[in-house]
């Protein structure tokens, strides 16, 4: 893009020999026309050529007026708005007028060419890498001697053969190529993007400076723009760019040009050139949010890297998703970009029109890594017909060249079959003799020469120092200052949060909730003992509320991780700058969230009511929550996976909330892991609150169970002592500060300092870690996909045979298609679709009518964003929302519940199951699509036939994968999987949305040509195309062409060689189509499709008005009154018994989770680790008083397990929905097999970890070794787990987003530790919460049960230290004294009975575990295997809610 600031004119002696080739106006009629040549010869490929010596004078004139117009008026006020007509602009002035007035500032130009020789690349072959299981893992740490005596050595495939070549500053080469001859590998490289591959052999040279310090110093100045578009979905597309182009501002602007008219100069060259201008206040969205069409998001990707104004561009299939009017354009603006700017352009485009091939200088062909062509593009074609190659009429260059790579597709000049060569290596050694090899490399030695005489490097080092801006190191690849940095991530954080309206209400909603019904529990505490120890527990809680709350930030960390990336490659920021932004941005949620939590909770709970108390709460919370956030975000930081980040943070929240000194005092802390104590941010946040809360009040004693004696007669505090630790005997009351120093080793003088001072160093250190792993941790996998094969199964490299033995299998199957009996006719008539909006309704569909019969082809066209998906969605009933209007039949008669099933829809969006293979997903659509009466052998059969029909043996083995993740098929294989994977359904009637959107030339006409051959059957078919080649298109018998707005422009027979179609738009006042031209491009171009498409007509107005129109419209009637709208013949919603659909889809879910390791061994691990760390941290307890309340403490601790499952179990869920809601859409199956598998499949993986937690836990810390008690804390564990995996299931059901689970969770976690009895036992709990919170709480039930089971048989021996020591009255033993306590049914015992003073009675709290519980808690041993009952029927319950939400969310919103 707008590298407006160092613009470069080329010389004119070169642009003499270069332009005058390029075709520079845009589709629309531009100021250029008039000098260009003759308007109206659409498809004629010197049409538009700009002849520059012509037209010199002139040119120079109009280009100083339009340039001081452009850049005076028009950027300054309609730019506000990211909005301008196009007839206004032309790219090719306005950047030669930029151009010219940065070479008046005087800056240097900045260009860079690039030169390879010798490169060979290898890659990591198929073999290396196998399908992992949960099995790979303990294996693989099995195996791990063998790695200590050998390294092993990895299978290496070359995918790059001793490449040679360059492309100069000023020019534009083509790579191209089938799938997996090395094309995209050749841009990486060029790319500087080496991570993925294993070896790099040969030189690489930018205009002279070498990959590494390349790498280093200029990274964003060579740019690789990938096939996958990776946005925020949630801004707008002008959002999208103005946040680039604050980070690329350059230092040297030019004259009187500030920061903010530069970026709006920018934005208006690039959405109109792009034709953005009315999208620019649309939300980019994505495949879950509404937003631009698929070919407006591309157009904004290659906006977003043109903002870089980098010098090497390389564009990876980027016209994917155009039609074939915006491809040109966008080439077109490529090319003028490359020579006024002097910029060197790359790209690789599958399915190039001539005209698009035409404006490139030079191109390269490959095929499996050899080098088959590098020279001119205007000697390819004549190069190969002199080998004696054929290129038909109407096929296009680039459709022949590629065509030469596949035997299938060769056609031989008369004699010259045995002469020519057969396999790519012939073709390279044909190649290195001929006289256009010996050319070039004379031309690359001239070239290298050049650039040491020209200083190229130096200049280029010039140019890029004073790009950077004042304060931006030039050493570094970054533009703009730290700070200008920051500023920008500021603002964009900023749209982020502000547009998540739901995340913000829920997240503020919950901790308003939250901290009220907290509050409420914790009700106005009482000044005396229980009192104090409640409010430990209130602040416990409102230090681990906002530890969960902060949990939730790893979600929406992780979320952005791909576009940061993509950001890191462009060199638009620094990752720490993008952290520093996030935290500044938290700063105002963080005073939010605190402030709510603390005015509520604060003053309802009945703290310590002083204006410097309660602000030092509020300052002490927001940095824990500040900190916190920190804390969960290195585990994002250092890993890309979402599972394995969640489970790191899961347990080590389990060890930070365990060693906070709440649940188990510092004194009493294990020495093999009290240093966790003091490396735990939060034991300083709480023990600064508690110091804050206590220090200074004083706890009276008084009232009953607060003191030992007390009852009638007990009233002398001589002989009485407080309950509470630190009382002194005959002291009715008890110090807060005495309190904290006896019981917590706390000393009330260090709360600022050191406590609060290392809370903030904590803060401050967690920014640092995070700021440092985002800037050093490359968690990206190198932007390559990793194959994983079923093991043994990878593909063996094939010999010449084997290979001409496979394309003979293939040649057969393509003529052995059977034909069906059944016709089906499909007709729709007046189809209107409209969406709600903000402010209104939006129709998107405006009356369209069409039908498609037996044998039919039908072509659904017209440009981006004109609504052919829409319609599709409408046709085939994927909509969920909207309203649809309009009468469609099938055969004549209303449609029925089974016509999902019996349609076959391929949609532009290639989701699948990614833990199974190819050949699995395939035989699952087959077996479950198919008629149940068809034998199992035959479905196998038939997918074998689609697996090589549609070239995917070598995949068939390979798992899926995720492309975000880089494992699995690649994109292009993907949408030949989504084709097959509705074929072998056998459809009556096929829809597909843009089959051949990102595939190469060949693959593309084999489906098209298998599609043709389904319809030749008796097929139906309505297929959506983009790009179509003249030979694609030539298949296709009927279009249905739609224009803006949703409207039809077209409807009919094409005819042969196009002309009934043609002849239409020609007696319509369209203009004439050349003989030779593209007729799918003549179309598009006639009604204006394109980046900046006028059409001369509103062709929608001239088709109402036409004859065809109204035949069609009769047609449709005759149907409309003969048509069976009430049928009723026998509808079968899905092909199987759902026994059959059950077994299906439980055997794969088995198999998927079986296959995720990252998930299972991940929960194994960390269930194991938290066992490990809860049985040390309770080392063997014993029987003492202290040992019996640790002891419930550690059976709380597995709570925080349940969490950890519950929070690892929603995005799982959500993964296996997305695919669940496609395969649903089509009828493979009904939503209640999926919802009861999802959860059966759980089961078994429950039973084994629990065992192992267990095995970890129970002994270690010193449970009851009774075999009853045992078995029974296994089985009550293995029901929690089980509840809580499917509470997990429960919330992710009810939620839509990743980002609204994360915030429910800690809410309902929360409320579930509070109300269970353990933190406020049932008799303190206010009245309201008593009567049903604490009854409807399962933690409770838990708790209880495993608490009675534990200790309903333990007799209590106090030791000294637990020991409450009073004097007697004089004159009576201890024993004597104590007696009418205890006949008031007063707990405990006396441990030295016969004592009289002097000395002190030695009283222990509890004699028994039972009196214990039943005591303080009011719990029952006799409702130990009742709890086991309840827990059991909550798991039941959660099954059948979830069972509930599944149906009620069984379809997305579309």
């Amino acid at each position: 893009m707008g590298e407006e600031y160092h613009m470069d004119s080329v010389p004119l002696n070169h642009r003499k020999q270069t332009t005058n080739r390029h075709s520079y106006t845009n589709s629309g009629d531009t100021v250029i026309e008039g000098l260009a040549g003759v308007q109206g010869n659409y498809g004629e490929t010197e049409v538009n050529a700009v002849n520059i010596e012509d037209a010199i004078g002139e040119y120079e004139t109009l280009k100083r007026e339009l340039t001081t117009l452009s850049r005076k008026t028009t950027n300054t006020g309609k730019l506000e708005e990211g909005v301008a007509q196009s007839e206004e602009f032309n790219l090719d002035e306005f950047l030669h007028g930029v151009s010219d007035e940065s070479d008046k500032a005087g800056h240097t130009k900045k260009h860079l060419g690039v030169i390879w020789r010798d490169l060979t690349v290898k890659g990591v072959a198929a073999e290396a890498h196998t399908i992992f299981t949960v099995a790979s893992f303990p294996i693989a740490i099995f195996n791990m001697w063998k790695l200590l005596l050998k390294k092993p050595e990895v299978p290496q495939k070359v995918i790059l053969r001793n490449n040679t070549g360059f492309c100069k500053d000023g020019e534009m080469l083509l790579v191209l190529g089938r799938p997996g001859a090395g094309c995209t590998t050749l841009l990486k490289i060029i790319s500087n993007l080496r991570g993925s591959y294993t070896s790099i052999d040969g030189d690489v040279s930018y205009g002279g400076i070498d990959p590494g310090t390349f790498f280093n110093k200029y990274r964003g100045q060579v740019c690789y723009n990938e096939e996958e578009d990776q946005h925020y979905p949630t801004l707008t597309a002008k959002q999208t760019l103005q946040f680039a182009l604050r980070t690329k501002i350059p230092g040297s602007r030019l004259p009187d040009e500030t920061r903010h008219d530069f970026v709006n100069r920018v934005l208006y060259m690039l959405g109109n050139m792009l034709g953005l201008t009315k999208q620019m206040n649309t939300m980019v969205g994505n495949a879950f949010v509404r937003g631009l069409s698929g070919g407006e998001r591309k157009r904004l990707s290659i906006a977003e890297q043109m903002t870089t104004s980098s010098s090497i561009n390389c564009w990876d299939c980027s016209t994917r998703g155009l039609d074939a009017a915006s491809a040109l354009d966008f080439v077109r603006s490529l090319r003028i970009m490359t020579d006024v700017l002097n910029k060197t352009t790359v790209a690789t485009l599958y399915q190039a029109s001539n005209s698009i091939f035409n404006l490139f200088d030079k191109i390269i062909l490959l095929d499996d890594g050899y080098c088959l062509y590098f020279g001119p593009v205007e000697q390819a074609k004549p190069y190969f017909e002199q080998m004696g190659f054929f290129c038909p009429a109407r096929k296009s260059t680039p459709d022949f060249l590629t065509g030469i790579c596949n035997p299938l597709e060769r056609e031989f000049q008369p004699g010259c079959e045995n002469t020519v060569p057969q396999f790519a290596h012939e073709f390279q050694e044909r190649y290195l003799g001929s006289n256009i090899y010996r050319s070039m490399m004379t031309e690359l030695d001239q070239y290298e020469n050049s650039l040491k005489a020209d200083n190229q490097a130096d200049a280029f080092k010039q140019a890029m120092d004073e790009e950077h801006q004042k304060r931006a190191p030039t050493k570094s690849p970054y533009i703009a200052s730290f700070y200008q940095q920051v500023r920008a991530l500021l603002i964009r954080q900023y749209y982020l949060l502000i547009k998540d309206k739901g995340a913000l209400i829920s997240r503020y909603g919950t901790i308003l909730i939250q901290s009220l019904i907290t509050s409420s529990c914790f009700y106005n505490l009482p000044l005396n003992g229980t009192g104090a120890f409640s409010r430990g527990g209130a602040i416990f809680f409102a230090v681990l509320f906002n530890a969960f709350i902060a949990q939730t930030e790893l979600v929406r960390f992780l979320m952005g991780r791909p576009v940061l990336e993509k950001h890191k490659q462009y060199a638009l920021y620094r990752p720490s700058a993008f952290y520093i932004a996030q935290v500044i941005m938290d700063v105002p949620y963080a005073l939010v969230q605190v402030a709510l939590y603390s005015v509520c909770s604060y003053f309802m709970t009945g703290l310590n009511l002083t204006a410097g108390k309660f602000f030092t709460f509020f300052v002490l919370l927001f940095f824990i929550n500040m900190t916190m956030n920190g804390f969960f975000r290195i585990f994002g930081a250092i890993t890309s996976s979402f599972f394995l980040a969640s489970q790191l943070a899961g347990f080590m929240l389990v060890a930070v909330v365990a060693y906070v000194g709440y649940s188990i005092p510092y004194p009493k802390m294990h020495p093999w892991l009290y240093w966790i104590y003091w490396a735990n941010p939060l034991s300083y946040g709480y023990k600064a609150l508690l110091i804050n809360e206590m220090n200074g009040q004083t706890y009276s004693c008084d009232s009953p169970g607060n003191s030992v004696p007390y009852g009638p007669g007990y009233d002398n505090w001589e002989n009485k002592v407080c309950t509470m630790v630190g009382g002194i005997p005959g002291e009715s009351f008890v110090k807060g500060e005495s309190y904290l120093l006896q019981a917590l080793t706390y000393r009330p003088w260090e709360a600022w300092a050191p406590d609060f001072i290392v809370v903030v160093a904590f803060f401050l250190l967690f920014t640092a870690i995070c700021a440092l792993a985002m800037e050093y941790v490359d968690s990206s996998n190198g932007g390559n996909t990793t194959k994983f094969y079923i093991p043994g199964k990878a593909p063996k490299p094939r010999t010449d045979e084997e290979e001409n033995e496979r394309r003979r299998r293939l040649a057969k199957i393509t003529d052995e298609m059977d034909g069906i009996s059944t016709g089906t006719t499909f007709s729709w008539q007046d189809i209107k679709y409209t969406v709600p909006v903000k402010g209104g309704k939006l129709q998107l569909l405006n009356g369209i009518n069409g039908i498609v019969k037996p044998g039919h082809l039908t072509a659904l066209m017209g440009s981006s964003g004109a609504g052919k998906t829409t319609l599709l969605d409408v046709l085939a009933r994927r909509k969920t929302t909207g309203v649809v209007e309009g009468d469609v039949f099938l055969n004549g008669e209303a449609l029925m519940n089974d016509f999902e099933r019996i349609t076959g829809y391929c949609e532009q969006m290639d989701i699948h199951q990614p833990a199974v293979t190819v050949r699995e997903a395939l035989r699952f659509s087959a077996y479950l699509r198919q008629d149940e009466s068809v034998p199992k052998a035959e479905k196998d059969e038939y997918v074998e036939k689609i697996i090589q029909l549609l070239e995917m043996e070598d995949i068939s083995d390979a798992q899926i994968g995720m492309v975000e993740y880089g494992i699995g098929i690649s994109v292009e294989e993907r949408k030949r999987l989504t084709i097959g994977m509705e074929l072998v359904g056998k459809p009556q009637l096929l829809f597909l949305d843009e089959p051949t959107s990102g595939l190469d030339a060949q693959s593309s006409f084999n489906i098209i040509r298998f599609i043709r051959k389904l319809a030749d059957a008796g097929w139906p078919v309505l297929c959506t195309i983009h790009q179509p080649s003249a030979i694609l298109f030539g298949h296709f018998d009927h279009l249905l062409l739609l224009v803006r707005g949703g409207k039809t422009a077209y409807y009919g027979e094409i005819g042969p060689d196009a002309r009934t179609m043609i002849n239409y738009f020609e007696s319509n006042g369209g203009p004439a189509c050349h003989p030779e031209a593209n007729p799918a491009e003549y179309i598009l171009e006639v009604v204006g499709a394109g980046t900046a498409g006028k059409a001369t007509r509103d062709w929608s107005d001239v088709w109402a008005e036409s004859k065809e129109s109204k035949e069609l419209n009769d047609e449709l009637s005759e149907i409309n009154k003969t048509a069976n709208k009430n049928p009723t013949r026998e509808a079968r919603t899905y092909a199987t018994s759902a026994w059959t659909q059950f077994k299906l889809v439980h055997n794969r879910m088995a198999l998927a989770y079986w296959r995720a390791p990252d998930y299972n061994f991940g929960r194994f691990l960390n269930l194991v680790l938290t066992a490990l760390i809860n049985g040390f941290t309770y080392w063997k307890l014993g029987s003492s008083s202290s040992d019996m309340q640790n002891k419930l403490f550690a059976l709380f601790s597995t709570f925080i397990m349940a969490m950890t499952l519950i929070i690892l179990a929603q995005p799982k869920f959500m993964t296996e929905r997305l695919f669940f809601r496609r395969e649903y859409a089509s009828r493979y199956y009904s939503w209640f097999p999926w919802g009861i598998s999802t959860v059966l499949v759980e089961i078994p993986y429950v039973f084994v970890f629990s065992a192992f937690f267990m095995f970890c836990f129970y002994w270690t810390a010193g449970m009851s070794t009774a075999s009853e008690a045992g078995g029974y804390f296994y089985i009550m564990f293995v029901f929690l787990v089980l509840w809580a995996v499917s509470l997990g299931f429960v919330i992710a059901a009810a939620s839509e987003l990743p980002t609204m689970a994360a915030v429910i969770n800690p809410l309902i976690m929360s409320l579930l530790i509070l109300f269970c009895g353990l933190m406020q036992p049932e008799s303190a709990m206010p009245t309201f919460w008593r009567k049903w919170m604490y009854w409807v709480d399962p933690f409770h039930y838990y708790i209880e049960g495993l608490a009675v089971n534990e200790l309903e048989h333990l007799k209590v021996t106090c030791t000294d230290n637990d020991l409450l020591r009073f004097s007697p009255p004089a004159g009576q033993t201890c024993g004597e004294y104590m007696t009418n306590y205890f006949s008031y049914g007063g707990f405990g015992y006396i441990a030295n009975p016969d004592a009289m003073l002097p000395e002190q009675c030695g009283y222990c709290t509890y004699s028994s575990g039972a009196e214990y519980y039943s005591g303080v808690y009011g719990w029952d041993a006799a409702h130990k295997w009742r709890n086991v009952g309840i827990i059991a029927a909550y798991f039941v319950f959660n099954v059948l809610a979830f069972l509930g939400l599944v149906y009620w969310n069984r379809k997305g919103r579309r």
